[in-house]
C-alpha cells in the first residue's frame, strides 16, 4: 500500500477481510481471494497447512460458495465491475484445481485464458516486459512452487480483465520478504525474496492501477500518472482524485 499510495498518488486502504455478504465487499475496486484455512493457518517451515474453505464439510458445500455468495461475486464481478486477483502456487492441476472449481462455480460461461503480453496490465504505471516468474521452485526437498513457469491467466467480461490468476502468486514474494520465513539451513532464502521483493511490488501495483482505473466501483477512470503528463494541458488532471476508495 506504501508504494500505490507514495508513487502513484491514488489514496488506497487494506482492509481485514471481509465476508462475501458484507456492504464492504461491493465498495471494493480490488478483492485478493485465495484457498484460505477457515481456521488460523499454522506454519511449518513457512508453508500454510489446513484445509481450504471449499474443501471444508459440514455447513457449507464439498468446495466453492454457497449459492447466495457466487451469486454475491457475480454481482461484483459483472454488474460492479469488480476485479478479482487470485494467486496459485503454481500451474500444476493439483495447485490450480480449486481456482477452477471457483471459476467454474461463479463464471461458467465465461474461460480463463492467457494474458496477452501487450495487455494494458503491463504498463498501466510501470512499464513491464510481462509478468514475473517465482524466485524459487524448491527449498530443499521441499516444493515451493508446483510446476514450471506460466503467464498471467485472466477471464475477460466484456473486454475488461475482471479476474486474474497468478500462477507465479507475487504477493506471497512479498510476504516472504516481510515475514522471512526461512530458518536453520534455508535461511539465505529470505534474502532472495528479499532482493525479489521490489519488483513484485511493480507488478503488484500495475494491477491494482488497472482495477482501479476499470470497472464502476472507484473513481479513477480518468487517472493519469503525473510522470505522463507534458506541459500544462488544461483539463488534463494533475493527480488522482482523493478518493475514499477500499482496497
Amino acid at each position: 500500500m506504501k508504494s500505490i499510495n507514495g508513487e502513484t498518488g491514488i489514496q488506497t486502504e487494506l482492509v481485514d477481510a471481509v465476508q462475501i455478504t458484507d456492504a464492504a465487499f461491493m465498495e471494493s475496486p480490488i478483492i485478493f481471494m485465495e484457498p484460505v484455512p477457515k481456521s488460523s493457518t499454522r506454519l511449518q517451515n513457512g508453508l500454510a497447512t489446513g484445509k481450504a474453505i471449499w474443501q471444508i464439510k459440514g455447513d457449507r458445500p464439498s468446495f466453492g460458495y454457497t449459492d447466495r455468495e457466487a451469486q454475491r461475486i457475480r454481482e461484483y464481478l459483472i454488474n460492479r465491475g469488480g476485479f478479482i486477483y487470485m494467486p496459485t502456487h503454481g500451474n500444476t492441476d493439483d495447485a490450480m484445481r480449486p481456482a477452477l472449481r471457483i471459476l467454474r462455480q461463479i463464471l461458467p460461461e465465461h474461460h480463463l485464458t492467457t494474458i496477452p503480453q501487450d495487455h494494458e496490465i503491463y504498463n498501466s504505471y510501470y512499464e513491464l516486459n510481462g509478468p514475473l516468474r517465482y524466485p524459487l521452485r524448491k527449498m530443499g526437498n521441499t516444493v515451493l512452487h508446483h510446476g514450471p513457469y506460466r503467464q498471467l491467466q485472466g477471464v475477460f467480461i466484456d473486454d475488461r480483465l475482471a479476474v486474474l490468476v497468478d500462477t507465479e502468486a507475487m504477493i506471497h514474494v512479498m510476504d516472504g520478504a516481510i515475514q522471512k520465513p526461512f530458518f536453520g539451513h534455508y535461511i539465505s532464502m529470505n534474502q532472495v525474496f528479499e532482493e525479489f521483493a521490489p519488483a513484485a511490488a511493480r507488478q503488484l501495483v500495475n494491477i491494482v492501477v488497472y482495477a482501479v482505473t476499470h470497472g464502476n466501483i472507484s473513481d479513477y477512470s480518468n487517472y493519469i500518472p503525473a510522470d505522463a503528463l507534458v506541459g500544462d494541458i488544461e483539463g488534463t488532471p494533475k493527480k488522482a482524485p482523493q478518493a475514499a476508495d477500499r482496497l
